[in-house]
């Protein structure tokens, strides 16, 4: 009788740690908050840079691409946090998707915090700004979108 009772904890033991507990959840949830706001201020600043790249003056795309680097580089500080709790929380492996989704989402954040950092790209000319700006940040809201759908986290 023992045995078969060892054989089942055995089985079910690592099933039963693969989903958080509902503190974790809710430790995960504050934490998936808090890159969701991190995103929203990289999306508010796409949609400024978007609104001012046609007819700006280069200094006011100075100003919104370092605000673009500056958000994204949060945003990015936000999902290392986020893979933190997620691995600690899911000691089996977390769900693949948000796992793929967040790993692709912080190489496009690093790509746009690289892209928009005045401090190394710019001074540069704000036509040649106007060329390359909209598929990079056409490719960002991409990235953002995917890692929205795979960030709903399965109840259990």
């Amino acid at each position: 009788m023992l045995a078969v009772w060892l054989a089942v904890w055995t089985v079910a033991a690592p099933l039963q740690r693969s989903t958080p507990d509902s503190a974790t959840r809710a430790r995960i949830m504050v934490v998936l908050k808090d890159v969701q706001d991190s995103l929203d201020g990289v999306r508010g600043a796409a949609y400024n840079f978007r609104t001012d790249l046609r007819a700006a003056s280069p200094v006011v795309l100075y100003n919104r691409a370092q605000r673009m680097h500056l958000s994204c580089v949060a945003a990015d500080g936000g999902l290392l946090r986020l893979d933190s709790a997620v691995t600690a929380s899911y000691p089996v492996g977390a769900p693949a998707d948000l796992r793929r989704e967040s790993r692709a989402l912080r190489t496009a954040l690093a790509a746009c915090g690289r892209e928009y950092d005045t401090a190394v790209r710019w001074p540069q000319r704000a036509d040649s700004v106007r060329a390359w700006a909209p598929y990079r940040l056409r490719r960002l809201d991409e990235a953002i979108r995917r890692f929205g759908r795979a960030a709903v986290l399965p109840r259990h």
